[in-house]
């Protein structure tokens, strides 16, 4: 193993050749099929083992979207007590249960405990990698559980300020206004949290924005905490957020002389078996390696530079739209559909224009009566953008380093279609390489209400993920801090960081929720 002792290859390059030479040693080692074992290997023999240790877990991109206006996600996963639940009073109004998909119409997934509708059996191919909870900790906005904070997003947020505990709506282009209820919270927000620890990591990207393509005046707080470099660019119409963002021409032909190409092969080349075993890898592993090499081979010269450009053209709009139904309500401002505001997330992700992208959205503030056309809706506007977030992202070989966060940030609603918020269900939903699919939890029916059910909750246990035993009333929930330790958790924030909050260092992390 005499060429383990020999200094990393990338030093026998001239000095300004190194830094094309790791970015092109980046961009050969991410594309999607090569196994971790030889990335490990190839870094270290390039860069030095030391340094292939720092890199061995890639920073994490991060796509917060954040859903208003009671948003129910009963047409994507069915709780499996709704889904087995005999004798289901179905119906739009009072008690009944506003969940239109009798058993004969769900596709079951046993070993995940996942019902899907006919509407969310796009999301089908990425169950392993999909997780959702409708029994987190309720809104407790005045009006009916609205607000813009939510405690799954900032643990311990309150209406009352506090030694260390700031305006988290200070920096808000449109803070308090009915609905926005006024919080104080020393816990920053997921996306502003995220956008603080990229920064420390010393990444060459813009800063994470939030895009308020929300239509009403109602918004999502996004609260830094004072942590240096935490503050979201907030960007309110699509103009604004292509104005951030112009067009630019990026060379990725980062091999200008022969010397380079040589030491890729040399890297890519070098991880044999012998240096596979010493770190108990399978010695397969080099075999996959070798045969992969000729897929690599084109990654040396690209063509001419390529365009980088944000506004979406005619193709991707049309990717990107098919199903998914429009916005509606009141604005002022532009308005944004959903799978617009997604398909700019993957834009930005992709071309490594910045890690941090926060969405916002609303269809509309609906009560009373709950017809199957608002759930139908609500259920393709989730199922529509985030299978294509994920199937992009796969696509790109960007989906094990990125997770996608859905929050439903007002006061639950029960499964009763004339039910408002403050109670009921509190939906979340993470998506991401890193995330251990299914879902957890339970909702299901206790007992007949007039024209339909009284309906009961079980929150997954914080330390099994079992559901525990179901309760009539709004207890028990799963804590908000428990969920926001998890994110945190899945986007590599170290624990020395996410811990140091007073209403976040008393939880743990829900470790069945994540990968190994």
């Amino acid at each position: 193993m005499k060429y383990l002792r020999r200094p990393p290859l990338i030093a026998s390059l001239p000095p300004l050749q190194r830094r094309g030479f790791m970015k092109l040693l980046g961009v050969a080692l991410a594309v999607p099929g090569i196994p971790f074992a030889v990335r490990h290997a190839a870094r270290a023999i390039a860069l030095g083992e030391a340094k292939a240790e720092d890199m061995a877990k890639p920073p994490i991109n991060f796509i917060e979207i954040d859903l208003r206006d009671q948003w129910d996600f009963g047409h994507v996963f069915v709780a499996p007590g709704l889904a087995t639940a005999a004798n289901l009073k179905r119906g739009d109004s009072g008690r009944m249960c506003a969940m239109y998909y009798g058993a004969d119409q769900l596709k079951q997934i046993a070993e995940r405990r996942v019902y899907l509708t006919p509407l969310s059996l796009p999301l089908e191919p990425h169950l392993d990698t999909i997780a959702m909870i409708e029994t987190c900790e309720l809104g407790i906005g005045e009006i009916h559980g609205h607000e813009a904070s939510n405690p799954q997003r900032s643990p311990g947020r309150s209406p009352m300020p506090g030694p260390g505990r700031g305006d988290m709506s200070a920096n808000e282009p449109v803070p308090y206004v009915p609905g926005n209820q006024q919080h104080y919270s020393s816990t920053p927000t997921p996306a502003a949290l995220h956008n603080h620890f990229i920064k420390q990591q010393g990444l060459a990207v813009k800063n994470g924005i939030a895009f308020k393509g929300i239509s009403r005046e109602h918004t999502a707080y996004h609260y830094g905490a004072g942590l240096e470099g935490s503050e979201l660019d907030r960007k309110q119409t699509v103009a604004a957020l292509l104005a951030g963002f112009p067009d630019k021409i990026e060379d990725y032909n980062v091999v200008p002389s022969p010397q380079q190409a040589e030491a890729l092969i040399k890297v890519l080349s070098a991880a044999d078996d012998r240096f596979l075993q010493r770190h108990k890898y399978e010695a397969q592993a080099s075999a996959q390696h070798l045969a992969q090499l000729g897929e690599l081979s084109p990654l040396l010269y690209q063509g001419e530079p390529k365009l980088i450009s944000l506004p979406l053209t005619p193709e991707e709009v049309a990717y990107w739209q098919a199903g998914c139904p429009d916005q509606e309500g009141n604005p002022p401002g532009e308005k944004c559909n959903i799978w617009e505001q997604c398909a700019y997330a993957y834009k930005l992700i992709q071309g490594a224009q910045c890690a941090t992208v926060a969405l916002e959205f609303d269809y509309l503030d609906w009560h009373d009566t709950r017809p199957q056309s608002i759930v139908d809706t609500l259920a393709l506007q989730t199922v529509q953008p985030l299978t294509r977030l994920i199937e992009s992202l796969k696509a790109a070989g960007l989906y094990d380093n990125t997770l996608i966060a859905i929050y439903t940030l007002d006061g639950g609603r029960a499964p009763a279609a004339g039910s408002a918020g403050g109670e009921g269900k509190s939906g979340l939903m993470l998506a991401g390489g890193m995330i251990q699919g299914g879902y957890y939890g339970d909702v299901g029916v206790a007992g007949d209400d007039g024209d339909g059910h009284v309906y009961s909750y079980s929150a997954p246990d914080p330390a099994t993920g079992a559901p525990m035993a179901p309760v009539t009333d709004n207890s028990g929930r799963l804590a908000g801090g428990h969920v926001w330790r998890t994110v945190m958790k899945a986007l590599g924030v170290p624990d020395s960081l996410a811990a140091s909050f007073p209403d976040t260092a008393g939880y743990a992390p829900l470790d069945w929720m994540l990968r190994a």
